[in-house]
């Protein structure tokens, strides 16, 4: 899938972390299967938590098979199970994904109710700026799309794009592929976010999708929750639905789109701690041009012909406009004047 739903893929990563950890259930007694969106994902959690009643002796390796069973649904094998189990970003982050499922199914019921509102008003007519405005605030955010949609085959599990080969030999300008670095550290190992937040500014970053990823790498880590792709795209698509679809300039003449990038991050190749040290060189290099820009600014006019130096109009600004000698730094010693004899003339 080129843009896979949020929505249906943390539904599949609670699915699968449960595949992979049943016990996992527990953190997520609040999710109830009506939540999901996809009536394939209802079915299967459902039998998952059956299975913890019904089969409790089931080993892990033969769940995937007593589900499918349980379930029958078309294309729902085993093998399509242990796939979503392989495709769980992180089996012990279940509760960060049932929140997400549990915020998508809320956003749904909203949006159900302004219609509900909009149909059931005696007297409106023409549009309404509170409905509207509510409309649109729960719309724009609304990741699922309709439920009729996936009444068919059973969503694939989501799977990363294979890039084509010899994708990797363009190079991108150094001070981004430092940013990316950066980033792609951080993804793989959230537990230097927190160090690496307490100087790191976001508006090192380059303006647009790198920015804002990492910025989502700072709310998610600050709220607690296991850094992963899955969580760090949610918060991405929070901060603009807008741009999410916007492709990202990665490469020389080159563009992935917004997905693909969060996914390459997150399988690209760093050294341990790459994060804290190029981190450090993005702050030198930010401070300098800033400084070099400051300096510019400050020093234009001693550089344009006709212009006067900012400094010589803040001292005229406050002295009189009469010229004034400024004062030799040493005075010359004083002259000794040799006393002159007056002849003393009687009358």
């Amino acid at each position: 899938m080129t843009h896979p739903d949020l929505v249906l893929r943390a539904e599949q990563a609670v699915i699968g972390a449960a595949l992979r950890d049943r016990q996992r259930l527990d953190d997520i007694a609040y999710l109830t299967p009506d939540r999901m969106a996809h009536p394939t994902h209802r079915a299967v959690l459902t039998a998952l938590i059956d299975s913890r009643t019904s089969s409790p002796t089931t080993p892990t390796a033969q769940l995937p098979e007593l589900i499918a069973q349980r379930t029958a649904i078309p294309g729902v094998t085993a093998d399509y199970l242990r796939r979503l189990a392989d495709a769980a970003p992180q089996p012990r982050a279940i509760a960060s994904y049932a929140r997400m499922v549990q915020e998508a199914a809320v956003r749904r019921d909203l949006a159900q109710h302004v219609d509900r509102l909009r149909t059931a008003t005696p007297g409106l007519r023409g549009p309404d700026p509170v409905l509207d405005r509510l409309a649109q605030a729960v719309r724009h955010t609304e990741h699922a799309a309709p439920v009729a949609k996936y009444n068919e085959p059973a969503p694939a599990p989501y799977e990363v794009r294979a890039r084509p080969a010899g994708e990797g030999e363009a190079r991108v300008e150094s001070r981004l592929e430092r940013q990316d670095a950066v980033l792609a550290d951080l993804l793989q190992r959230p537990e230097q976010v927190r160090e690496v937040s307490t100087w790191l500014y976001p508006e090192v970053f380059e303006e647009g999708p790198r920015r804002e990823v990492y910025e989502a790498i700072v709310v998610v880590a600050e709220r607690g929750e296991p850094v992963d792709q899955l969580t760090v795209e949610w918060e991405v698509y929070q901060q603009d639905p807008q741009a999410y679809e916007v492709t990202v300039e990665v490469r020389v003449e080159q563009r992935e789109e917004r997905p693909d990038y969060l996914a390459r991050l997150a399988a690209t190749a760093v050294v341990v701690g790459a994060a804290i040290e190029l981190s450090g060189e993005m702050m030198a290099e930010d401070i300098r041009t800033k400084l070099a820009t400051e300096f510019a600014a400050v020093d234009v006019t001693a550089r344009t012909p006709g212009a006067e130096p900012k400094a010589d109009l803040a001292i005229r600004a406050v002295t009189s406009t009469a010229p004034v000698e400024p004062a030799p730094l040493l005075q010359p010693p004083p002259v000794q004047q040799a006393p002159s004899i007056q002849p003393n003339i009687r009358p």
